[in-house]
């Protein structure tokens, strides 16, 4: 059974006939039956499952700083958010195979924060103890104390960290102190990006290294 909501010109959802109605992202879909296949699939869908697989899988656990990241890129009113946004650039440009042809995403070509900023032209990172010590090239664009550094710490595995404004850009140096870093489980991929603090924006991040 359907259910029309709203009066005649709200959202159908339910079975009505021979096809299914239901909401995806705002949007009223409605569609007919699925018909089964008889093929079996090729070689490069079953790839592209793997694909899927490995970046939904990633995405997922890194969602809480993927939705950050790429929020300054997602539309008011578009039916893809940031983390679709997110998972749309994984899939594209951060996946790579390996040598028996299994996808994995590569942590080097990989972007957690997204935006138009100009980020960074270098950054490096050194962990002792528990404290993380980055350094970086100022850019003279970004002499003001709205301008921020965010850090993403991203584990392969689905252990990851997010740190907002840890210091203004125009200072080229920081050290931020983690009561427990040195007792984490996995290696830690460390990722940069400028915040301007006002008018919102983000730079695209820049990979500076792993600890």
């Amino acid at each position: 059974m359907a259910i029309l909501q709203n009066g005649p010109n709200g959202p159908i959802i339910g079975k009505f006939g021979s096809v299914n109605a239901y909401l995806l992202n705002g949007q009223n879909i409605v569609r007919g039956p699925r018909r089964k296949r008889t093929s079996p699939p090729s070689e490069l869908e079953l790839l592209n499952r793997k694909k899927q697989k490995v970046a939904g899988r990633f995405a997922g656990d890194n969602r809480g700083i993927l939705d950050f990241g790429y929020r300054f890129l997602a539309k008011k009113g578009s039916r893809i958010g940031a983390f679709q946004l997110a998972q749309r650039h994984i899939f594209k440009e951060a996946l790579e195979l390996d040598s028996e042809n299994n996808p994995f995403v590569n942590p080097e070509k990989l972007i957690v924060f997204a935006g138009q900023l100009t980020p960074l032209s270098s950054c490096e990172v050194k962990l002792q103890g528990n404290t993380i010590e980055l350094k970086w090239t100022p850019n003279v664009q970004y002499n003001g104390s709205r301008y921020k550094l965010n850090l993403a710490l991203v584990g392969l595995q689905g252990e990851s960290r997010l740190k907002t404004s840890i210091a203004e850009v125009r200072q080229g140096a920081c050290s931020l102190q983690i009561d427990d870093i040195s007792k984490k489980n996995c290696d830690y991929h460390v990722y940069v990006c400028i915040w301007d603090t006002v008018d919102g924006g983000f730079s695209n991040s820049i990979y500076c290294g792993v600890i």
